[in-house]
């Protein structure tokens, strides 16, 4: 089904795989360019029926310098270019018609955000100023001009913006909208204000230019709109004239969490599911659909008519004709990681991506074969070994990769444990698929010695040996339990009752969360207690969020978490909470005893009990090689953690980048 043709309206799609509108950052003043032609013109040539791209700016107000303009008549050439490329690569193209309303930031627009009422913002910290008549009104025009821009530039169908807490959702929700006249109040005038900017859009479009809705399919606010609110609105919509319904999760504010690993894949499919059982329109299902199978079963099952591949297609551009294929293990999978996407956007940089380290840059990098094939050596396999033996292979050179443990990975390993961090594990699988593909030598429990590489004789010589864990920085008595982060996380030591984690930083938190979980209830016997009635729900939630374990973490500055993206942090934050794991920050760990760790805070000294220390106080780079080797092969490159011990993203770049170097 996946792969079957769909009509909207009357514009055909070749298939059900859609790219939503994803904020990239990558158009300074709002214009198109060859970065942002190149990035959707490779996504197009993959295999995509249908890019949506947005958000689109219908006025200056509800938008920012950086998205894509369609709020004057300037932007329609450099819009065209974009439309044109996309579609002579096989493509479909619709503009997302963008206005944030409260959602906007007054430091960015340069003026203070207009809502359907003047309540403050949870995601902003500011307080807008309530629409007039008139501003309503001037921002239904808006909408209009955006449309009839699209359409000129070439774009098949426009998308009007009502969800993720936006200005349509605003005036839809009774937290948001407090108005007294013919737009607030009933839920009939709540919805008079999107109901009557589709009507309008429509009137000007024509009677067959397709117009998609983008729809909250549950607000996840305390008194907001639920699914069934979003389900009235959609018919509405389809009413008002509305041919497509493309339904995501929450608002930006939520405390549900909408994109990260949490969210089990095709996690909201449900959310389309409750919209299609109310129109007769395609209704598109979206969040978390980063695998073929899943997307392939969404339809099957009948919750939706199309699926929508954001993030994934962003990792992998060619996953659509790779799953048409049938080349399944050849998919590099989105991660769910959002460190160079969501936390990009949020902070006003352009998108990329730590697994595709072309993401953003197609228009600057040409991979192109090796001018003299060499013999490669990669020592490590780590993420940034994996990359640079995947790429020195794809460029014709003849790549052996030696790893001193007994299996690929190295931290891959360990970041794939933790809670919402299971989609890691997918990069490996990738990464072993390709390199035998590619006909990569690996060699395992192999230790590399400086002679033992210059005797190899290798053309070019790729160290990422990675960076190992740092010693306790205070005093330990024997016989005290005292251990790595990562020997928690592999599974290697079991902590005792009282497990305390010093180091609060992001692998300090992920170690804590999975500690606290052990012992507490799993998915499937959760589901099974549910079905059977067999407990309480307040028993259930109680197993749920409480294991067999006491965690407590320990920090010597303030706050947890400093080196977590911002739009993971706060989940992170969530977790700790929900499992009642004690946090001590501004505390210093003077020394470990057998009962337990000496504390002091404030100059004041504590005992605090632990039958376990788990320490996750940083990682120093293994480096000594490059040392070693310099000047004695012809070429040398240190990658990843050898270098500084960061994150995925600069291991798999830099690996990457190393590749492409080699002559």
């Amino acid at each position: 089904m996946l792969f079957d043709p769909i009509k909207i309206g009357d514009l055909e799609l070749k298939n059900r795989i859609c790219m939503p509108a994803i904020h990239h950052c990558y158009t300074p003043e709002g214009l198109v360019n060859d970065r942002l032609i190149k990035y959707y013109e490779t996504r197009a040539a993959g295999g995509a029926a249908l890019l949506i791209v947005g958000g689109c700016t219908v006025d200056t107000i509800g938008g920012g310098p950086v998205m894509i303009g369609l709020h004057d008549d300037r932007f329609i050439e450099g819009l065209s270019d974009l439309t044109t490329a996309v579609k002579a690569a096989g493509a479909r193209i619709a503009a997302q018609l963008y206005q944030a309303g409260r959602y906007t930031h007054s430091m960015i627009s340069g003026r203070q955000a207009l809502a359907p009422s003047a309540i403050p913002s949870r995601f902003t910290r500011e307080t807008p100023g309530e629409m007039t008549l008139e501003d309503i009104d001037m921002v239904m025009e808006s909408f209009v001009a955006a449309a009839l821009r699209a359409k000129q530039s070439g774009f098949d169908a426009v998308e009007i913006i009502a969800s993720a807490g936006y200005l349509i959702c605003q005036f839809l929700s009774p937290v948001t909208n407090q108005r007294s006249d013919l737009y607030g109040g009933t839920w009939e005038n709540r919805c008079r204000f999107g109901l009557e900017v589709i009507s309008r859009v429509r009137a000007k479009v024509g009677p067959h230019y397709p117009i998609l809705l983008r729809l909250s399919g549950h607000d996840f606010v305390p008194g907001s709109n639920t699914n069934k609110e979003a389900a009235a609105f959609a018919v509405e919509s389809e009413k008002a004239g509305v041919d497509l319904i493309n339904v995501t999760g929450g608002w930006h504010e939520t405390r549900v969490p909408q994109i990260t690993g949490e969210l089990p894949r095709g996690g909201f499919a449900y959310l389309a599911r409750g919209i299609k059982e109310a129109v007769h329109v395609p209704v598109i299902a979206s969040n978390r659909i980063n695998d073929p199978l899943t997307a392939e079963q969404i339809l099957k099952d009948g919750l939706a008519d199309l699926v929508n591949l954001g993030r994934p297609l962003i990792a992998d551009p060619d996953f659509p004709n790779k799953a048409k294929q049938g080349r399944y293990g050849t998919i590099r999978r989105c991660i769910a990681c959002n460190q160079g996407c969501m936390d990009s956007v949020f902070t006003l940089q352009s998108v990329f991506c730590s697994v595709n380290p072309l993401a953003g840059r197609e228009n600057e990098i040409k991979v192109t074969p090796a001018s003299e094939p060499l013999l490669v050596l990669v020592v490590g396999g780590g993420p940034a070994g994996l990359e640079a033996a995947r790429m020195a292979a794809l460029r014709g050179h003849q790549v052996t990769l030696w790893e001193k443990a007994l299996r690929l990975g190295g931290q891959l390993l360990y970041a794939a444990i933790p809670t919402g961090k299971h989609e890691f594990s997918t990069l490996l699988d990738y990464y072993k698929h390709e390199l035998t593909e590619l006909g990569v030598e690996i060699v395992l429990d192999k230790e590399a010695l400086a002679g033992d590489i210059i005797a190899f004789g290798a053309g070019a010589v790729i160290l990422a040996t990675g960076a190992v864990p740092s010693g306790a920085p205070f005093p330990v008595a024997d016989p005290a339990k005292v251990v790595p982060a990562q020997k928690v996380l592999d599974g290697s030591v079991n902590p005792g009752k009282r497990a305390v984690v010093v180091g609060g930083g992001a692998v300090g938190c992920e170690t804590a969360i999975t500690i606290a979980e052990m012992g507490t209830l799993s998915a499937e016997t959760l589901k099974f207690l549910i079905e059977n009635e067999a407990e309480e729900i307040d028993t259930l939630r109680r197993l749920l969020n409480r294991g067999t374990r006491q965690v407590v973490i320990v920090e010597q500055f303030k706050g947890l978490g400093r080196d977590i993206g911002i739009s993971t942090r706060w989940v992170v934050m969530k977790n700790i909470r929900r499992l009642g794991i004690k946090v001590i920050d501004e505390t210093k760990v003077k020394a470990v005893t057998t009962e337990g760790l000496i504390l002091e805070k404030g100059g004041a000294e504590t005992m605090l009990p632990a039958d376990t220390v788990i320490l996750a106080v940083g990682a120093r780079s293994e480096n000594t090689l490059a040392e070693q080797l310099k000047e004695k092969v012809p070429e040398l490159y240190l990658v990843g953690d050898a270098v500084a011990p960061r994150k995925i993203t600069e291991a798999i770049r830099e690996g990457f980048e190393a590749a492409l170097k080699i002559r």
